[in-house]
């Protein structure tokens, strides 16, 4: 299991493809604003506050960055929603729909 830091910067996954709202709405109750993950081997549905930190994660930001994101977004303290944040992240990481980025994917990235 990856420890998870403000340091981090995680990078979607290649074979992850998001839609959002409309197709959300068919699956969950708590989909408004919310994006639809889909891979090969599953769907996964995140609410419109998990939506947040997912568009931010883009190979470039840091977790810090991340978190200063949700919270400017939200309007809540930092504080507040690390916690959380941390959490989905974690559990992004764990189904496999998020990966740490390596030196060489932020330089890719970032070289664009």
């Amino acid at each position: 299991m990856v420890t998870i830091n403000d340091n981090m910067i995680l990078i979607r996954g290649l074979d992850v493809t998001a839609r959002l709202a409309e197709t959300v709405a068919e699956l969950s109750d708590r989909a408004a604003g919310g994006v639809l993950l889909e891979t090969l081997t599953g769907r996964y549905v995140l609410d419109s506050d998990a939506r947040m930190a997912w568009l931010l994660i883009d190979g470039r930001r840091s977790l810090g960055q991340l978190l200063d994101g949700v919270a400017e977004t939200s309007g809540l303290p930092l504080e507040q929603i690390r916690q959380s944040t941390y959490q989905l992240c974690e559990r992004l990481l764990e189904l496999g729909l998020v990966e740490v980025a390596t030196a060489a994917d932020v330089d890719a990235i970032t070289s664009r």
